[in-house]
């Protein structure tokens, strides 16, 4: 699969779920590699695309656009 594909997946299922474990479950992925991909994705728009906290994730007002 393409590498930006997976790392688009891997942001849909994240929003999804609310969770980067879940996502990770669920894409079989572990979940530093979730995370490494929303990372390299916010990195590579120059973008924050979530709100991390211990409750889980949510899009950011520049996420949602």
């Amino acid at each position: 699969m393409d590498t930006n594909i997976q790392k688009y997946m891997a942001f849909v299922k994240t929003i999804e779920y609310g969770s980067f474990t879940k996502a990770a479950e669920i894409l079989n992925y572990s979940q530093s590699g979730i995370s490494r991909m929303i990372s390299d994705l916010e990195k590579e728009w120059n973008i924050s695309l979530l709100e991390r906290s211990k409750s889980g994730v949510e899009l950011t007002s520049e996420g949602l656009n």
